[in-house]
């Protein structure tokens, strides 16, 4: 028989790094099993069922979640989407794109089958991104097209620089996210990471990790997150795909990141298994934040979760697209956004710090506003999130501080002052 205290070591030791916290999930009006959810230019929340192997549509909310009405685009099971400015575009199966310029008034459809002819209505688009003034989309394995007209004629991309080398008839990458990055545009999915370059029209794979699923890029840093059992990292990031890191998750938590995203200082992950966590210190700690989210309980004790698809942020409301096979437990449900994240506010730009010289070598003068008050913290770290610098400023902010870099590393760094409960950031380049 194990000893008590052993027993509570272990526990102990499972949750080492997460804590719970209670947040009211509740429904919206919209209780159908949802794979998208996003928001657009003014406001207007628009989302999109799923009632396989039946199409489900797309539905608008134009007063948060309180009412919904299904839209005029035809019915394509949409599974991706892309804001751009009033423009919103809704990635359906065979082919389909459904098109609003009006922050999701009214739709039209257009369809590319033409340019993949044997795709169907089993294969879904997954990806879409806006890149140097084209609008692409993936439909998963088959390839990667692109408009430069808002989506009124298409192109494709090179197929066969995306297959795989060793077996071609097998196809190639399944893509399931898109993403614009310093000027490149990266295809991130279950057999790696691909960059295309526009002008030879060509995909040359950059990174070999498999099963990613979805990305997001937060101070210059391209961040992973993967969907699959068993793997060794569910979360990985780089500045330049040479050089990758690992930020931790929940402990004794699958390696089935199905979204990652970041707001006000925050990443916020939506789990296969375990539904909604977030950190606010880069994944040493994360917070269970899933109290009456959806869920099946078919015995006390026992819940199956709503799988989060999305997630939508404005102010102090939080929402999140969920998907689940049970009757009941999916829609878009809304929470408020965890009061420790929302308390450490950002100060305005006029009480930002001044940096120069920016780029710096041997130093970089940071020089603090007196408006800030008597005592602050200062703190560096590079885009890894590794502290360079901390100190605390106690006898009067209005003055500037050398910080020393000669033996810094060439790169971009970014600085935190922290006042009370405000905060003030920003970032300079080593070169």
């Amino acid at each position: 028989m194990i000893k008590k205290p052993l027993l509570f070591a272990l526990v102990a030791l499972l949750f080492l790094n997460t804590s719970v916290l209670t947040a009211q999930w509740q429904s919206t009006n919209l209780d159908k099993s949802t794979w998208v959810l996003c928001q657009a230019e003014n406001g207007n929340l628009i989302a999109a069922d799923d009632n396989y192997p039946e199409l489900g549509g797309i539905y608008i909310s134009q007063d948060e979640g309180a009412s919904w009405t299904k839209t005029s685009a035809a019915d394509y099971a949409y599974t991706s989407f892309l804001v751009k400015d009033e423009s919103i575009y809704m990635g359906g199966v065979d082919c389909n794109v459904a098109i609003s310029h009006d922050n999701g008034e009214t739709w039209t459809n257009v369809n590319f089958r033409d340019l993949l002819p044997s795709a169907t209505e089993n294969n879904a688009i997954y990806a879409m991104e806006y890149h140097n003034g084209r609008v692409y989309v993936s439909v998963l394995s088959l390839g990667v097209v692109y408009s430069e007209d808002n989506g009124v004629t298409w192109h494709l991309t090179d197929q066969e620089s995306l297959w795989d080398v060793d077996n071609p008839d097998n196809g190639g990458q399944w893509t399931y996210n898109l993403r614009s990055f310093n000027g490149e545009l990266y295809n991130v999915g279950a057999f790696g990471i691909w960059k295309y370059d526009e002008t030879a029209d060509l995909w040359s794979q950059v990174d070999d990790y498999w099963y990613g699923g979805s990305s997001v890029v937060v101070n210059d840093t391209f961040y992973v997150a993967y969907n699959a059992g068993g793997i060794p990292d569910a979360i990985r990031y780089t500045t330049d795909f040479q050089n990758w890191q690992t930020m931790p998750i929940p402990a004794g938590s699958q390696t089935t990141v199905r979204i990652l995203e970041y707001y006000e200082g925050a990443f916020f992950m939506g789990h296969v298994h375990d539904a909604v966590y977030y950190t606010l210190d880069h994944g040493q700690t994360w917070i269970d934040y899933r109290e009456e989210f959806p869920a099946f309980s078919p015995a006390p004790g026992v819940d199956l979760y709503g799988v989060p698809m999305n997630f939508v942020f404005n102010g102090e409301t939080m929402y999140c697209g969920v998907f689940s096979s049970f009757e009941e437990v999916g829609g878009v449900y809304k929470a408020p956004v965890p009061a420790d994240v929302l308390s450490v506010k950002e100060l305005p730009s006029t009480l930002k710090a001044i940096v120069y010289p920016n780029p710096a070598s041997d130093f970089v003068n940071l020089q603090l506003p007196k408006e800030l008050g008597n005592k602050a913290t200062l703190t560096i770290t590079d885009v890894m999130g590794r502290v360079q610098y901390n100190k605390t400023i106690e006898n009067g902010i209005n003055s500037t501080i050398t910080v020393p870099t000669k033996s810094w590393a060439s790169g971009v760094y970014l600085y935190n002052v922290e006042v009370g409960d405000s905060k003030t950031t920003g970032k300079f380049v080593i070169k």
